[in-house]
């Protein structure tokens, strides 16, 4: 009789943590197969307490796990810790730990590799976009303002880009590189190794860079006169690509912001939602006063709904180029496990056949895949 009691308590106590570890699951993101995420890493995203941030506590709690590591803590932008967990740590059971709000699969972000030939100095960029007249009629060139640039470096010995580093009088008077020449996404523990300086291995930071801070005489910025820092998130190119992760990502955002910078520009993203740790931490930022400028992303091809994180944070300026003569309808992209659809919401419009609805319509969310 004994051993029976003792196999239905052990059974029902099994159901229990059965139950914990279901509802945990419901707290771990899943993204899609085609997502590239990082194998074993995670950021614990944590419930914000009244008594404020205490990453420090959970820190010490996910280290006494076995085969789970902490290696970022996070409080100023983001509530939440960057761990690494070991095969046979599933992310419910970090979800099951009290005080979880979600668990994130780190994912890999990539900037577009190509090197070209071309030589812009189209001379009349600043006429076209009101750059031009805000400097000579309003005498706006960034003077007094801080920026910071969470990219790929700059390479700040660019002669129009001051070739200088954190000197008396250079433009470059902040940053710091996360990330170092070589990690390798295809390994499976990349190395990150950073150098003193945020110098640019792969040329995207620094033509942003420039379009804000070039001094000519071949090139113009926006904003030639402001104090600018560099935050170094990607590192030099490998198969094609140059890569860095949410984690490395969040590092340059908080830097650049205890920097004091008044705007913080971010040339980078992927599909996601405001609720995502770069969005999050993006929209916090505009909570505390600072401009965040982040691109799209290049699917605006494919129609309305597709801009990235962290463009889609909650007060966050996404910016993007249309130039579209073929059609004036709207798609959706959806995603299942398996694929991406692109569905058609309306065919091209004109003044005489609007392509809006009279009336609001319902969404009808396909069931299966």
């Amino acid at each position: 009789m004994a051993l029976k009691l003792g196999i239905v308590f052990a059974v029902a106590c099994l159901g229990v943590v059965g139950a914990q570890l279901t509802f945990a699951e419901n707290k771990v993101v899943t993204y899609p197969p085609y997502v590239s995420v990082k194998p074993g890493a995670f950021i614990v995203e944590l419930e914000h307490s009244s008594t404020g941030p205490n990453t420090a506590a959970y820190a010490a709690s996910f280290n006494s796990i076995d085969h789970v590591s902490v290696h970022d803590q996070f409080s100023t932008l983001f509530n939440g810790l960057s761990v690494s967990a070991g095969d046979n740590v599933s992310p419910a059971q970090l979800a099951n730990v009290d005080g979880v709000k979600r668990v994130w699969p780190v994912r890999y972000h990539t900037l577009p590799y190509r090197l070209s030939s071309l030589n812009i100095t189209y001379p009349y960029l600043h006429q076209q976009t009101g750059v031009a007249k805000a400097m000579q009629e309003l005498g706006l060139d960034g003077s007094g303002v801080k920026v910071g640039i969470v990219d790929s470096g700059v390479d700040y010995g660019h002669p129009e880009l001051g070739n200088c580093w954190k000197t008396k009088g250079c433009p470059w008077q902040y940053g710091a590189d996360f990330i170092g020449d070589i990690f390798d996404p295809s390994s499976p523990n990349p190395v990150i190794r950073p150098n003193p300086t945020p110098m640019d291995c792969d040329g995207h930071g620094t033509h942003v860079a420039g379009i804000l801070s070039a001094q000519g005489p071949n090139v113009y910025g926006v904003a030639p006169r402001a104090t600018y820092g560099s935050y170094r998130v990607f590192s030099c190119p490998f198969g094609g690509k140059v890569s860095s992760t949410d984690d490395i990502i969040l590092r340059g955002i908080e830097a650049a912001y205890n920097d004091g910078h008044d705007i913080i520009s971010l040339s980078l993203g992927g599909g996601a939602w405001p609720e995502d740790p770069i969005s999050a931490a993006c929209a916090k930022l505009v909570q505390k006063g600072v401009v965040v400028v982040a691109a799209n992303g290049n699917d605006g091809a494919n129609g309305l709904h597709t801009a990235g994180t962290p463009a889609v944070g909650h007060g966050v300026i996404g910016v993007g180029s249309v130039d579209n003569w073929n059609i004036t309808g709207a798609v959706a992209e959806f995603t299942t496990p398996r694929q991406k659809h692109t569905v058609q919401l309306s065919t091209p419009g004109s003044g005489k056949y609007p392509f809006t609805f009279e009336t609001d319509v319902p969404v009808a969310a396909p069931m299966d895949d």
